[in-house]
């Protein structure tokens, strides 16, 4: 996958086994699990409301930026 969006969220997947797919990247509202992450571009923290379960949960978040999944679940953001 390689594609540019307007904003890259990322938080820790509490789902996880800790070993397979730690992270969750949200792409323009659509959730990806991946292994790993590398941030090459600005970033600045956010924060959702999570309605189901009643609590804030806070991101690291890029904004315009391209991102890159390999095969193996390896993530890549870049600047636009």
């Amino acid at each position: 996958m390689n594609i540019q969006v307007n904003l890259a969220q990322i938080r820790f997947n509490t789902e996880s086994n800790g070993h397979d797919k730690c992270w969750r990247l949200v792409l323009d509202g659509q959730e990806i699990l991946v292994e790993s992450v590398n941030i090459q571009a600005p970033v600045f923290t956010s924060r959702d409301w999570i309605e189901p379960i009643g609590k804030f949960k806070h991101h690291i978040s890029i904004a315009d930026c391209r991102v890159h999944i390999d095969e193996a679940g390896a993530a890549l953001i870049t600047a636009v």
